[in-house]
């Protein structure tokens, strides 16, 4: 038995990350493709998806799963091309939508967190446009902070959105040094909040005190 609760997972990741690689390939923004003989995403789908089914009740594993593998889709494209296709934004939504409706996520979680995830990056990103008349986060940045908020709800998306700025603050400088320091050098964000939304969410399924408290204060 057990060994079919591991091997079912196992397969529905390779799948589900072939099918992500897929439609990044059809995609092939400015011409970015994985190659068939990069295992990575597959890797990815099949952490996930073991980790899921193996500690998570089924619609809860399912939605996880999903959600991690298309962030991971997100985050291939935009580390190469600087943009986060809308087909997989939809996709999220849809899986937020599903979450919903099977009452994994409540609705009220849902919209805080696309508040904080979306609107407040938002409000920053106009405020610091009409002071320094740059851009600090792309509109599909914002786009995945719903996906994100909705999923995470606004404590846990809180704690990502800082976890992902200090993650590209720390990147920044440790590519300044390798190479050159350049104030202008720009950072893709998706890979980022990627990496924070689905270490925030394992890590509030470890430490559900520690998030419990943050909610309480």
């Amino acid at each position: 038995v057990y060994n079919m609760e591991l091997t079912l997972p196992i397969f529905g990741g390779i799948i589900a990350g072939y099918a992500v690689r897929r439609i990044i390939n059809w995609l092939s923004i400015d011409g970015y493709v994985i190659s068939s003989k990069d295992p990575s995403i597959e890797l990815i789908g099949v952490a996930s998806w073991s980790w899921a089914f193996l500690n998570l009740p089924l619609t809860e594993a399912i939605l996880f799963s999903s959600i991690v593998i298309v962030l991971a889709g997100i985050a291939f494209v935009d580390f190469k091309t600087f943009q986060i296709p809308l087909i997989f934004i939809l996709i999220g939504l849809g899986l937020a939508l599903f979450g919903i409706v099977m009452d994994v996520i409540y609705i009220s979680s849902a919209l805080w967190g696309v508040f904080v995830g979306a609107l407040i990056p938002l409000m920053i990103m106009g405020l610091l446009w009409m002071i320094t008349k740059r851009q600090g986060m792309g509109f599909g940045d914002i786009q995945m902070g719903v996906v994100l908020g909705a999923w995470l709800g606004p404590t846990r998306m809180a704690i990502t959105l800082f976890s992902a700025s200090v993650l590209s603050l720390l990147t920044w400088i440790g590519v300044s040094i390798i190479t050159d320091f350049d104030k202008d050098r720009a950072m893709p964000m998706a890979p980022f909040l990627s990496i924070a939304g689905t270490g925030t969410y394992v890590g509030s399924f470890y430490y559900p005190e520690f998030f419990h408290l943050l909610i309480l204060q």
